[in-house]
């Protein structure tokens, strides 16, 4: 014969401490929870009227259906709102100051590369052709970019400021760039005015605040990704509307299976239309949380795309590198459906406000002769 198997006893212990512990919660809250919701009497087995009970619950579900929905679509809402503005604010910002950063950062190399840097004598077209194309072309793309970001309402007042500060340095830069191109033949000045447009666009040393360009739009880039982690997440409201939403759920299924008990044994009816009618209540919350992990998704990709943007360096590959992650991050966002979701929850919502206050009418139709009886009755 084998070896009969044995739970270890660590385990033994813990199973009967379990259900020691669910049988002191089922004796301290299930047991008179049940009671109340299937109409008995907290000291004997007997039930409530009937009249009395069946008016409690026509106005108590309704009640109970309409705040899961209410603090569910709360919930739902305050994520989808920051969804939004991460998806419509936030990522074009961040796509936009990476371009910023990348396209002064080439144009530099390009305009110190013509006019000779580190002692070097400048390019020999530069007598005939100056920067050239690429140079200016960097410059506006990187000028258009900083414009772009400011518009995306992502941006605070200061930090609104701070672009306006980036594109007067931007201009200064420029200035110096095209002076030393003016006294190229000249090699203090030209080295001169290299020197002065390189402090205006990275700083030198490690100063407490940012003041050259580059190091301005890096602090932006860093001040937008905290920002964009703290619009992921749970919000305050969502985590107290969320919990809220959870326990009246259960009190509310709670409540209209000890209805259905009830009204069974006293009415002897098996209502397929209370269950019909109380069933959108928890679906729409189903729904709901489906939503909110695709929003939760949608945040995650944000959050991320940014710190890939920000690390993105200033090679020629750069702008390719940008725009396949902003790409992504669009796809990404598409596939999380959240404009979708959010009409799905519009329409749950408005489902399930149909269900509650229909459950309300239901109860009132079975229990009509009894509570004209119970309105008569001096």
């Amino acid at each position: 014969m084998g070896r009969r198997f044995t739970v270890p006893a660590p385990l033994r212990t813990a199973r009967t401490a379990g259900r020691s512990a669910g049988r002191a919660v089922w004796r301290s809250t299930g047991r008179p929870m049940w009671r109340w919701s299937s109409g008995r009497r907290p000291t004997a087995d007997t039930r409530r009227h009937t009249a009395p009970f069946l008016f409690s619950r026509m106005l108590l579900l309704p009640a109970l259906a309409l705040t899961v929905l209410a603090l569910a679509g709360t919930a739902y809402l305050d994520l989808h709102g920051r969804t939004q503005q991460l998806r419509e604010r936030y990522a074009p910002a961040m796509v936009e100051l990476a371009h910023a950063r990348t396209s002064l950062a080439l144009a530099d190399a390009e305009a110190t590369r013509r006019l000779g840097d580190n002692g070097r004598d400048p390019l020999l077209q530069t007598d005939l052709v100056g920067l050239g194309e690429k140079y200016p072309s960097l410059l506006t793309e990187a000028a258009q970019s900083l414009n772009n970001a400011a518009q995306t309402k992502a941006l605070r007042t200061a930090q609104e400021q701070e672009v306006r500060v980036v594109s007067g340095l931007v201009v200064a830069y420029d200035d110096w760039i095209r002076w030393s191109d003016s006294h190229h033949e000249s090699k203090a000045l030209r080295t001169a005015g290299l020197d002065y447009a390189e402090s205006l666009l990275r700083d030198t040393g490690t100063p407490a605040e940012p003041m050259a360009v580059l190091n301005r739009i890096k602090a932006l880039e860093g001040e937008l990704d905290a920002d964009a982690s703290e619009l992921s997440g749970w919000s305050a409201l969502s985590a107290v509307t969320a919990s809220g939403a959870l326990l009246a759920v259960l009190v509310f299924v709670f409540t209209v299976v000890g209805t259905l008990d009830f009204i069974r044994d006293r009415l002897h009816v098996r209502s397929l239309l209370l269950i019909l009618y109380a069933l959108p209540v928890p679906l729409v919350l189903g729904v709901l949380v489906l939503g909110a992990l695709g929003q939760h998704r949608a945040q995650r990709e944000v959050r991320e795309a940014g710190v890939e943007l920000a690390a993105v360096s200033a090679t020629a590959k750069a702008d390719p590198t940008i725009d396949a992650l902003d790409e992504r991050l669009a796809v990404e966002l598409r596939g999380t459906h959240p404009g979708g979701w959010a009409l799905a929850a519009e329409v749950s919502l408005m489902v399930g406000s149909v269900g509650a206050v229909a459950s309300g009418f239901t109860l009132f139709h079975y229990g009509r002769g009894h509570l004209k009886i119970f309105w008569r009755t001096p």
